[in-house]
């Protein structure tokens, strides 16, 4: 599966970037999918920086994604590779670029259902384009309604 999604933020890249470069430190909202949302590495987040998260994928199923930054080029360029839930694997690539004022962000992610799941990869791709596309809405209401980004360690 492949998308390719963009939104317009009114804040300059550097905000945007750091939102996403720093994402285990946005609250989540009650009802999010997010259930736990953790970086696992010390330090300022770079290449190899490494996270968890725990994903609601249906009504009492929740299963754990691993992440793994392999592109980090503020504020230009954040890329990860992530595994789970179960045989999933895939990339995600966020490129930034000033746009008006603001921020072109676009968002390419590709996703590999392997085994038996991949029976059921068309259903998958028809959730996640509709969560994929409100998870941007959703970066872009919170970073437009004044977030803060804390970047200290």
């Amino acid at each position: 599966m492949y998308f390719d999604l963009s939104v317009t933020i009114d804040r300059p890249p550097e905000d945007v970037f750091g939102f996403l470069a720093y994402k285990d430190r946005y609250p989540q909202k009650p009802g999010s999918p997010v259930r736990v949302l953790e970086k696992l590495t010390p330090g300022v987040p770079g290449v190899d920086t490494r996270y968890r998260e725990v994903i609601r994928m249906f009504p009492l199923v929740s299963r754990e994604i691993l992440s793994r930054v392999t592109r980090y080029e503020p504020p230009r360029f954040l890329e990860e590779d992530f595994v789970g839930p179960g045989p999933m694997r895939g990339h995600l690539a966020y490129e930034f670029s000033a746009s008006h004022g603001g921020t072109l962000l676009v968002q390419r992610e590709t996703l590999e259902v392997v085994g038996p799941w991949g029976l059921f990869a068309s259903v998958v791709e028809r959730m996640l384009d509709r969560q994929l596309r409100d998870r941007l809405e959703g970066l872009k209401s919170v970073l437009e309604s004044g977030w803060v980004i804390d970047t200290e360690v």
